[in-house]
This record gives structure tokens, sequence and C-alpha cells, in this order.
């Protein structure tokens, strides 16, 4: 585990850690001859997403007014991925920047055009939620396509379903915020959650299988009268371990390095996680993520 990062100090460090990685990745791509024949795309599914979006997708009874004050810190973070992934040398062949509220689709691509206006014909600006934009791009992926995509959710905004779908695809590299904060607020201390709040859960993790993990059954008396009770286990080490154990199954391979990142109340906001789905590539794309995530 890379070492804690706190408060809003974290944000541009972690843009940076972005913007290495993608131009180490365009490097590698320019440098082998092989590889200069793959198209190349680069997808940030939440590419302006920032208050306003979070207030819109109160999806699943999660939410809590204490979440918009954490994700103040997290909003430039957003607004700034966008600009790092355009300012490198190299460039994608397409850049796909997907983001359902309107207003911020137009300043999107007002912004694009007024500071990057040479790249501004590679750039597809979509008005579209994040899983059902991935879901329908997945499937049109070619045999000599390679992507990175990008995942800075709030909330618990993106589905299993979307994760596994991109593993599923041998193609993806991918970047994610997971959202540390919102998973733990779900996993109550009381025992396990609510119905709603698994079927969030669920669909988060892709299985009921956090329902052991987190809220383990201990046994204790004689064998004629025995007592058993639920404890929870939740801890920011072990959520992180079983999401970045959930993409083991979905992708090649997981960097084992993550990054935790904090809030300025030193509560963990996100984990930054890395995961290869493309098997030749996977070896050199998890070296280099973890050599970032580990100096970040």
């Amino acid at each position: 585990m890379a070492p804690q990062q706190f408060g809003g100090a974290w944000t541009e460090e972690k843009l940076n850690a972005l913007q290495e990685y993608l131009r180490q990745y365009l490097q590698i791509f320019d440098g082998n001859p092989a590889a200069r024949k793959l198209t190349r795309h680069y997808v940030d599914a939440f590419a302006g997403s920032g208050l306003r979006a979070l207030r819109r997708q109160e999806r699943g009874g999660i939410h809590q007014p204490e979440l918009e004050i954490e994700f103040e810190e997290v909003a430039r973070f957003a607004d700034g991925s966008v600009k790092k992934a355009l300012s490198l040398e190299s460039a994608f062949h397409h850049y796909h920047l997907v983001e359902r509220d309107p207003d911020r689709v137009a300043e999107l691509r007002t912004m694009i055009r007024r500071e990057f206006a040479q790249r501004s014909d590679l750039c597809s600006v979509v008005c579209e939620d994040a899983n059902a934009f991935l879901s329908s791009w997945t499937d049109a992926l070619g045999p000599l396509e390679r992507a990175v995509v990008f995942l800075d959710p709030y909330g618990m905004a993106v589905d299993w379903a979307t994760i596994a779908k991109l593993g599923r695809t041998q193609k993806v590299d991918l970047w994610m915020l997971f959202p540390m904060s919102a998973v733990i607020r779900m996993l109550p201390n009381s025992g396990p959650p609510s119905d709603e709040w698994a079927k969030v859960l669920d669909r988060t993790f892709g299985t009921r299988d956090w329902i052991r993990t987190f809220y383990p059954v201990d046994t204790q008396g004689t064998l004629f009268d025995p007592v058993t009770t639920v404890r929870r286990d939740v801890d920011v080490d072990l959520v992180g371990e079983f999401f970045r154990a959930r993409l083991a199954e979905a992708f090649y391979e997981v960097a084992p390095k993550a990054l935790t990142l904090y809030n300025s109340r030193r509560s963990p906001l996100f984990q930054l996680v890395f995961a290869a789905a493309n098997p030749k590539g996977a070896v050199p794309a998890i070296r280099i993520a973890n050599h970032i995530l580990g100096k970040a």
C-alpha cells in the first residue's frame, strides 16, 4: 500500500500520476513498430462530473449531505483529468469524454475548442450515462484497438457489469478511483445493511460475497449450546483488498499497490487502483502503474 495522502493537496499529485501513465503508455506505442498499427483510445467516463452531477445521481438511497463536503475536494480532480490527457505531446487517436450533465458537456466542448483546438477533431464529448456508454463502446472495439479507461465516479455510479465487460475486452487498461467513502458508509456498525443498500453493494462488487467478508459469523459455546454472533470487520485495507480481488477476476492482472486518498479530516475518500486486461501488455502496464502508485 502506498503512503497515505491527506486533504486537497493530493489532487494535483494524482492528476500527475494519471498523466504520467498516459505519457508512458503512448511512448510504448510510439516506440514499438508492431504497436503503431493499433488504434489507441482514451476514455474519461466521468469527464466533467462535479457536485451538480452528484446531486442529480443520488441513487440507491445512499444520499448523505456530508458526502458533498468531501467531494468538494475531488471536483477539481475530475475537471483537470481531461486537460492532463489532452496536454500530452503524443496523442491518442480518439478521446471519448463522457458526462451526463448537459451543461457540463457544453462547458467541456467550449474548453476543448479554446485550449486544445488542434485536437478537437479527435475528441468526442458524449452526453450519456457512463455505464450505458461503456457497454456499447466496448461492443464496438475491434481487434486492432487498445484503450485506457479512467473512471472517477461520484458515489456508487459504476456497475460491476460495466467493469467486468471492460476486462473481457482484453484491450483495456483501467484506472479507477474506487469510492471507498461511499462503500464504508453503507456498511453500518450495527450489522449488515438494509436490502436496499445491499443491492447497491451487490451492483458495485458484482457479488454478495462481501457480506461474509465484512460481517463474519462467530460461533462460541459448547456443541449443545452454541452462541452465534455477527461482527463487523471493515477498514480501508480490507475493503480495498476485497475490491482488488474482484478486479483480478475480471482483468488479466491488477496492480498490487493502491493509493488511498484522504480528505482534510483524514477520512478515506477513494482508493486509486489499476488493472490491465490485455495479456501481452499486462507486464509493462502493471510495472509502470505500480511504480507510479508507489511514488505518488
